[in-house]
C-alpha cells in the first residue's frame, strides 16, 4: 500500500509532513514521491495565496479523478470548510489534524527508521496573532500554540539517532514560540536544545525582526546554529508597513540587520517581499528597491501580493494592475539573483561546512551552514555526511568545492 505525501505552502506543512512520513514507515508502510505509483495520497493544503489555493483544489480534484484515496488536510480545507461537504477522509486545522494518522495502524513495528530527507524540519509552534492586514493564516491556524519543550527535544534527539545532523526549527511566527506558556520563550527553548541534544547544525525558518534582540544575537554565536537568517521585510515603504500592520519601521529594521551584520559578517540573511500591495505608487517601489539595495541581502523571496478573504487589505480600494505587479516583480528578481550572485562569490577560496544531500551524475549535492547550495565532486561520501569543502568556483547560483580531508 504505497502511500504518497503531497505538500503545499508553508516550512509547518513540511514539518508535519515529515512527521507522519517518519511515523508510517515505522508501521511498514512504504512511501513513495511518485503519485502515479501511490494507493493513498496525503495532501496537506495552502491557502496563503490565491495560487496556493487553486493549487490545492487541483489536487484534490485530480486524487477524484484518478479515484486515488486521499486524505486531505491544512488551511486550503479550513478555508472551505470541506468537511461539511466531503468524504470523512478530510481534518480541518486545529487539533483534528493531529489524527491523520491515526487512520492508519501498524502493520509491523520497524526497528530501522529512515527519512527520504536529509535536513529534517521540525515544527515547535503553531498558529499567530499579528494579524498583519495582508494575511489569511491567523483565520486559519488560529492563535499562537507552543510544542512541549521536552516533545521538540525527543523529536530532535530522534533524527540524530537516526543520522540526521541538521535540525530546521519551524513556525508559523516562530519568535512566538512560549506565548502561551510560563516561564518559557523562544530563546529559552534554544538554550535547552544546545544543552541537551546533540544534533550538530540547528537552523531557524523564518523570524521576525521584532523577535531579534542582543540575548538572541548571543545565542546566535553558538557554532551549532546556523549562520543563516529569513528575516521577513515584505516592503520598503513606511506608509505601505503602516498598512500592512508590521510591527516595526524601515529604521529599526536597518539597525537591526546592521547590527547581525557587523557581528557576523558572513552570515545569510535572506527576505520576503510583496510586490503590487493595494495602493502601492512608484515612489513606494523605488523606496523599496533603495532598502534592499542598501541592507545587501544574500538572496529575496518575491511575491506579488494576493487578496485574501477575511484580511483588511482586501478592502483597500486602490488595488495594483496585474502588468504592473509583474514588472515590479520582474525588477525584483532579477535584484535579487545579483545579490545572491555577490553574497556567493565572497566564498571563492573558502571553506564552507556543508550536509550532503543527494547524488547525481555522479556528483554530490548538499546545503552549507549559511544557505549555499552546493556540488561536489566525491567518490565516497554518503547523504547525510557533515563535512567541510573549499569553494572553487561559482556557477548557476550554486557553489563547486573540493572536499578537505581531516
Amino acid at each position: 500500500m504505497p502511500i504518497c505525501f503531497i505538500t503545499y505552502g508553508c516550512k509547518v506543512n513540511q514539518a508535519e509532513a515529515q512527521k507522519w512520513e517518519l511515523k508510517l514507515r515505522s508501521y511498514g508502510y512504504e512511501i513513495t514521491d511518485k503519485m502515479e505509483n501511490a494507493d493513498i495520497w496525503i495532501i496537506n493544503t495552502c491557502a496563503v495565496t490565491h495560487k496556493a489555493e487553486n493549487q490545492s483544489r487541483k489536487i484534490i480534484n485530480k486524487a477524484k479523478e484518478f479515484g486515488v484515496k486521499a486524505i486531505i488536510t491544512g488551511c486550503y480545507v479550513t478555508l472551505k470548510n470541506l468537511k461539511t461537504k466531503e468524504e470523512k477522509l478530510i481534518f480541518l486545522n486545529n487539533y483534528e489534524k493531529d489524527k491523520v494518522i491515526d487512520e492508519f495502524k501498524p502493520l509491523f513495528k520497524s526497528y530501522k527508521l529512515n527519512l527520504s530527507r536529509q535536513r529534517a524540519i521540525v515544527k515547535i509552534q503553531d498558529g499567530c496573532d499579528h494579524f498583519c492586514s495582508y494575511c489569511i493564516v491567523p483565520y486559519l491556524r488560529g492563535r499562537p500554540k507552543s510544542i512541549p519543550k521536552e516533545q521538540i527535544i525527543k523529536e530532535i534527539e530522534n533524527y540524530y539517532q537516526i543520522g540526521i545532523k541538521e535540525v530546521i526549527l519551524s513556525g508559523i511566527n516562530l519568535g512566538t514560540y512560549g506565548k502561551d506558556c510560563e516561564e518559557l520563550n523562544f530563546k529559552v527553548l534554544l538554550k535547552e536544545i544546545l544543552k541537551n541534544t546533540h544534533i550538530p547544525k540547528i537552523r531557524l525558518s523564518s523570524l521576525e525582526i521584532n523577535h531579534i534582540d542582543d540575548e538572541f544575537l548571543e545565542i546566535l554565536s553558538d557554532s551549532r546554529i546556523c549562520k543563516h537568517l529569513h528575516i521577513p521585510l515584505q516592503h520598503g515603504s513606511n506608509r505601505i508597513l503602516k498598512l500592512m500592520n508590521r510591527k516595526y519601521n524601515i529604521k529599526i529594521f536597518e539597525e537591526k540587520i546592521k547590527k547581525i551584520v557587523k557581528l557576523y559578517p558572513k552570515i545569510s540573511i535572506g527576505t520576503d517581499i510583496i510586490v503590487g500591495f493595494p495602493s502601492e505608487t512608484n515612489e513606494d517601489f523605488q523606496e523599496m528597491i533603495n532598502v534592499i539595495k542598501e541592507l545587501n541581502f544574500s538572496y529575496l523571496h518575491v511575491f506579488p501580493y494576493s487578496n485574501r478573504p477575511h484580511t483588511e487589505a482586501s478592502s483597500i480600494k486602490e488595488k495594483v494592475s496585474e502588468d504592473i505587479k509583474k514588472y515590479r516583480m520582474d525588477i525584483l528578481i532579477q535584484i535579487g539573483k545579483n545579490l545572491k550572485e555577490k553574497y556567493m562569490k565572497q566564498f571563492i577560496g573558502h571553506k564552507l561546512q556543508v550536509i550532503i544531500e543527494s547524488k547525481k551524475l555522479g556528483f554530490y549535492t548538499g546545503t552549507s551552514d549559511n544557505y549555499i547550495k552546493c556540488i561536489i565532486e566525491e567518490n565516497n561520501l554518503e547523504a547525510k555526511d557533515l563535512i567541510e569543502i573549499k569553494v572553487i568556483k561559482i556557477r548557476d547560483h550554486l557553489a563547486y568545492g573540493k572536499v578537505l580531508k581531516n
